[in-house]
């Protein structure tokens, strides 16, 4: 089976209060980036563009912007679809162009709260990268806790060099792969799709054209929404962050048919196997499951093309089911 990465020497998951302990030591600072990974679905409306928004801030001081879309797999080899993941070489000269080092402990977050954040956070422990953490409420939840905040151009960072690094083997799931698993029945890898109930049932419509809503056979709704909960400022703002473990616990439990279910990918983890899937509709938030997984000692793959990349191949024979 596939194995892991090393467990990580930071938190996954940090609160501003948590970090500003962090960023206040002089001998952290030096090595602790901060990394915006704001990401705007494709079709919303109105349209908003991230990396002006960064540039313009407010953003947390001497962040820089990771570009999902563009620190990115592209063209016919990925059937054109966005933010795949990069090769090694395209991952370690933007890390490079960030001045990150492989000893850099990596912050990233995003606007929403707890959005497109775990995707980055992702992709830097599937490279083997085990100083990550997501700050959970992001920007929001940092500018709440009243810490410091910076706009205008972006500062420059140093160039460092970042060793060309091996993406941890069966993390990123094919399409041929989840077909044979999909072919097994009970019998196969947990499956889960973090779409909305609707589109998994295959009731509402997707929102890319020309796509059929449904899920993979013997796939597991777990929509990412239920992961999180709203917080607010003091200001009235809202916010998403990740909910507790507690509360990951029981959605997890319920969500697999019981603690027994979920304790034997607990097992399996711990021995070294990605235990299940994680799916969406392009590959970014089925991080947000991953990251809960992660919380509760559950470690999984992700099927990077996600549901786009499979209705893509309806003509060509992937099956697609819908509930009752």
């Amino acid at each position: 089976m596939s194995s892991t990465t090393r467990p990580s020497t930071v938190p996954l998951v940090i609160s501003p209060k948590a970090l500003e302990t962090l960023v206040s030591k002089r001998d952290a600072q030096n090595n602790l980036r901060f990394l915006d990974a704001t990401w705007f679905m494709p079709n919303l409306t109105p349209k908003r563009d991230a990396i002006q928004e960064f540039q313009l801030g407010p953003r947390i001081p001497n962040a820089r912007f990771w570009d999902v879309d563009e620190i990115a797999t592209k063209g016919p080899e990925v059937r054109n679809l966005p933010h795949m993941m990069p090769s090694a070489e395209v991952f370690a000269k933007a890390a490079s162009d960030h001045g990150i080092s492989k000893d850099t402990h990596v912050v990233v977050y995003d606007i929403h709260g707890v959005f497109s954040s775990p995707r980055t956070a992702f992709t830097f422990k599937a490279f083997g990268h085990s100083k990550v953490s997501v700050l959970n409420g992001g920007l929001p939840a940092w500018k709440s806790a009243g810490l410091p905040l910076e706009k205008g151009e972006p500062k420059e960072v140093k160039r460092v060099d970042y060793p060309v690094p091996t993406l941890t083997d069966g993390i990123i799931r094919s399409y041929e792969e989840m077909l044979a698993n999909s072919r097994i029945g009970s019998r196969g890898q947990t499956v889960f799709d973090a779409r909305a109930r609707g589109r998994f049932d295959g009731t509402a419509p997707e929102p890319r054209a020309g796509l059929s809503s449904g899920h993979i056979p013997n796939s597991l709704s777990l929509p990412f929404s239920d992961l999180l909960k709203k917080q607010a400022t003091a200001s009235g703002e809202e916010y998403i962050v990740l909910k507790d473990q507690v509360e990951l616990w029981r959605l997890l439990s319920d969500t697999v048919g019981g603690m027994e279910a979920l304790e034997k990918l607990r097992q399996a983890s711990s021995g070294g196997e990605l235990a299940c899937t994680n799916t969406c509709g392009s590959g970014m938030t089925a991080a947000a499951i991953w990251l809960a997984l992660q919380e509760v000692g559950v470690q999984s793959s992700i099927y990077d093309e996600s549901w786009t990349g499979w209705a893509s191949r309806e003509s060509e024979g992937a099956p697609i089911e819908k509930s009752e």
